[in-house]
C-alpha cells in the first residue's frame, strides 16, 4: 500500500494490463486517473472507487500535459500492438515522447514504462538478461517498443525524470485475449495442434505477478532508471503451458505439426505480410517458437528481492471462472 493517497496516472487503463493495474491501485487506496480515449472505453471502470476516468490520447501532446498535472506516479501501459510501422510509431514512440515530456513538466516522481521482451527479437537464445543487446528485427511492434525504451531513457536523463522499464513476456490470466482466450481455444481442440513436440520455451507471466512487480518498481530506490524482465524463470515448455489449458478443457491429446512444413511455407507467409506493410520475420519466428531460452529474472531477485509467486497450475486455475463466463468452459 505504498502508493496509498498518491495521485497515479495509468495510460492504457481500459486494456487488460491497465485495467488490472487500475483496480489494484484503487484497492490499495491510491487516487487513480484512468486515461481512456473515449467515455465508452472507460465504462468498465466507471464505478470503481478512487478512480477518475479522464478522456485523452497519448498522441495528443497538449492533452497529456493537462492530464499529467498533479500526478505523483505514472504507469505508461498504453501501446499499439498491430498495424503498420507508421501506425504503431504514433503510439509506441510519439506517444511515449508525449508522456515523458508531460511527466517532466509536471514534476512526476517516477514513470513506470511497460515495454516487452519483444525488443530482444526472435533470435534471442540461451539466457537473455536485461543487458542482452536488443535485436528487434523488422517487426513493427518489436522495433517501435525498442525505440520507445530509447526515448524513455533519453528524456529521462535529459529532463531528469526518474523512470523504470519493465519487459513483460506473455501476460496471461482472466481477461487476457491473446495468452488465455486464444490459447485456450487452441487447447480445447482434441488433439491440440502445435508446431513440433512443444519442447521450446514460452515466456509466460501471470497478470497479478506483473502488477506486483510494477507497483514495486514505482517506488523502490533500486528500480530507479533500471530495466527488468518480467517472466517465469525457469520457464515452462510449450507442452507444459499449453498442456495446462488442454487439461483444463478435459484432455491431454497433443498433435505435433511438422516443423519442416512450416519452414517451407514461412517465406511466402512473410512476403504476404511484408506486402501488407506488416513484416513479421516469419522464418525467424519458427525457430524462436521451437527453441529453448530463458529470460532471466536474476536482476529483479537481486535488486528488488522479487520473483513471480504464481505457479503455472495456480495461474491456469485462476483463469477458469473467466473462461466459464465466456462460455468456453463448462
Amino acid at each position: 500500500m505504498a502508493l496509498q493517497g498518491k495521485t497515479v496516472l495509468v495510460t492504457g487503463a481500459t486494456g487488460f494490463v491497465g485495467g488490472a493495474l487500475v483496480r489494484r491501485l484503487a484497492n490499495d487506496g491510491a487516487d487513480v486517473k484512468a486515461l481512456a480515449r473515449s467515455p465508452e472505453k472507460g465504462r468498465s471502470l466507471r464505478n470503481v472507487p478512487h478512480v477518475e476516468i479522464v478522456q485523452g490520447d497519448i498522441t495528443d501532446a497538449e492533452r497529456m500535459k493537462a492530464v499529467m498535472q498533479g500526478c505523483d506516479i505514472v504507469f505508461h501501459v498504453a501501446a499499439a500492438i498491430g498495424g503498420t510501422f507508421d501506425f504503431q510509431q504514433r503510439a509506441n514512440m510519439d506517444g511515449v515522447r508525449n508522456v515523458m515530456l508531460a511527466a517532466a513538466d509536471a514534476g512526476v516522481k517516477r514513470v513506470v514504462h511497460v515495454s516487452s521482451i519483444a525488443v530482444y527479437g526472435y533470435r534471442a537464445s540461451g539466457t537473455v538478461t536485461e543487458e542482452t543487446p536488443l535485436n528487434p528485427g523488422r517487426v513493427a511492434y518489436n522495433r517501435t517498443k525498442a525505440e520507445g525504451e530509447r526515448i524513455v531513457r533519453e528524456i529521462g536523463e535529459e529532463r531528469r525524470v526518474p523512470y523504470s522499464i519493465v519487459r513483460p513476456g506473455m501476460i496471461y490470466g482472466p481477461r487476457s485475449g491473446a495468452w488465455t482466450l486464444l490459447l485456450f481455444r487452441l487447447a480445447r481442440l482434441k488433439p491440440t495442434p502445435f508446431l513440433g513436440d512443444g519442447g521450446g520455451n514460452p515466456a509466460p507471466i501471470y497478470i497479478d505477478d506483473l502488477i506486483d512487480l510494477m507497483l514495486l518498481m514505482a517506488e523502490h530506490p533500486a528500480a530507479e532508471n533500471e530495466t527488468f524482465n518480467a517472466v517465469n524463470d525457469p520457464p515452462p515448455t510449450w507442452r507444459e503451458f499449453l498442456g495446462k489449458y488442454s487439461q483444463l478443457a478435459g484432455h491431454r491429446a497433443w498433435l505435433s505439426l511438422p516443423v519442416w512444413a512450416a519452414k517451407l511455407s514461412a517465406p511466402l507467409a512473410d512476403l504476404v505480410m511484408t506486402l501488407r506493410g506488416e513484416p513479421q520475420d516469419v522464418p525467424e519466428l519458427i525457430p524462436y517458437v521451437t527453441g529453448k531460452r530463458t529470460y532471466s529474472m536474476a536482476k529483479a531477485r537481486e535488486l528488488l528481492g522479487w520473483q513471480p509467486k504464481t505457479s503455472l497450475d495456480e495461474g491456469i486455475r485462476q483463469c477458469a471462472p473467466w473462461l466459464r463466463e465466456k462460455g468456453l468452459l463448462s
